[in-house]
């Protein structure tokens, strides 16, 4: 897969189910440590920021060549290090982080919310080679019909 089609196909999507699921946890923490607490419109950017954030680490699953199952695991591992890096040590630079209590439950949001981007990008593949399968093969019939 060249970058192009990579950067638009996951990063994108990766993007885009972030933000949807950042924002659930968003509300979802803000109710358990701070529902006392109130935003203006500036708020609605922070989830767009995030998952920005969250999806710059996608960049290192990219390979022009197919890889192995060792690189696939140690590239998720990396992957996964690195968003909590980089989500964990923003909100800590910005304040956001009160508590270690309110750390580890946002470490194990940002570990759930990449599962789920994980799972719904593994749903979309599968559905996706199922129907070009499912056309490969009736252009297959298609073609041994024609055949004399």
């Amino acid at each position: 897969m060249d970058f192009k089609t990579f950067l638009i196909k996951r990063v994108m999507m990766s993007f885009f189910i972030s933000v949807t699921l950042i924002t659930f946890a968003m509300a979802i923490v803000g109710l358990i440590f701070e529902p006392q607490m109130t935003f203006g419109y500036e708020a609605f950017l922070s989830p767009l920021i995030f998952g920005a954030i969250a999806s710059f680490p996608m960049l290192v699953f990219y390979s022009n060549k197919e890889q192995s199952m060792k690189e696939i695991l140690l590239r998720s591992l990396i992957h996964f290090l690195l968003l909590e890096f980089l989500i964990l040590s923003n909100l800590y630079i910005l304040g956001i982080l009160t508590s270690p209590s309110m750390a580890l439950s946002l470490a194990l949001t940002i570990f759930i919310i990449n599962l789920a981007v994980h799972l719904v990008s593994y749903v979309h593949d599968r559905r996706v080679a199922e129907e070009f399968n499912s056309a490969l093969r009736l252009l297959q019939e298609k073609i041994q019909d024609t055949e004399p």
